[in-house]
C-alpha cells in the first residue's frame, strides 16, 4: 500500500520565491523536475524538456546537443547530482497535450557527458501513451508496489469465482482489465 498521495499542483511557489530573493542575480542552482527511489534500480532523475512549436523541431528530433551552449551549467549540474547519488539520469523531451506533436516523447538515458555534450546515451522514442506506461509503471515500482502490465498503475489483490490474482487498481474506473495470476 503506497504511503503517498497524487500529484496535485506544481510547486511553482518555490521556483517564484527563489527567484525572488535572487532579485534578478544569476543562479547557481539547478530545478530537478522529478527525483525518486526505485527499489532495485536507486536513484532516478527525469528532467523534462519542452519543445518549442516550430516547423524544424519536434520532441523527437530536438536533442540537448541542439541547445547545448544555452544550458550547459544546467545538463552539467544534473550530471553531477545523478553520479553523486549513482542515479539514471533521463532528458525527457515532449510537447505540450493537445498540440500536433503532443504524442511524440524521446526519452535519453544518459549515460556519459563531458563538458561538450553528452557522450553516451540511449535514446528511446514513445508515444504519449506508451510513455505513460513506462512512467506510471517506473512510479508505481517505486511506491513498492506491482505494475499493471497493461497501463502500469499500481495492482491490488483480487478474488476471482475459482482463485486469487492481482488486478490493475484502476479498473472499472478506466477499463483496464491487466491482470497477474498468482
Amino acid at each position: 500500500m503506497s504511503h503517498s498521495k497524487p500529484l496535485g499542483h506544481d510547486d511553482v511557489s518555490g521556483f517564484e520565491f527563489a527567484r525572488e530573493m535572487l532579485d534578478g542575480n544569476p543562479t547557481a542552482a539547478v530545478n530537478i523536475e522529478r527525483i525518486q527511489h526505485h527499489p532495485d534500480k536507486g536513484f532516478i532523475i527525469f528532467e523534462y524538456l519542452k519543445c518549442e512549436q516550430r516547423d524544424d523541431v519536434n520532441p523527437h528530433t530536438s536533442h540537448p546537443s541542439k541547445y547545448w551552449d544555452k544550458n550547459k551549467s544546467k545538463f552539467l549540474s544534473l550530471w553531477r547530482i545523478a553520479r553523486a547519488l549513482n542515479a539514471t539520469l533521463y532528458l525527457v523531451n515532449y510537447a505540450d497535450a493537445g498540440t500536433r506533436d503532443s504524442d511524440m516523447i524521446l526519452v535519453i538515458e544518459v549515460l556519459d557527458m563531458d563538458e561538450n555534450g553528452i557522450t553516451r546515451e540511449s535514446v528511446t522514442q514513445h508515444t504519449r501513451g506508451s510513455f505513460q506506461q513506462f512512467f506510471r509503471a517506473l512510479n508505481t515500482e517505486c511506491l513498492g508496489e506491482i505494475p499493471c502490465p497493461l497501463c502500469g498503475s499500481p495492482m491490488v489483490k483480487r478474488k476471482g469465482p475459482k482463485k486469487e490474482f492481482y488486478g490493475c487498481k484502476q479498473f472499472p474506473t478506466t477499463g483496464c482489465t491487466g491482470k497477474i495470476f498468482i
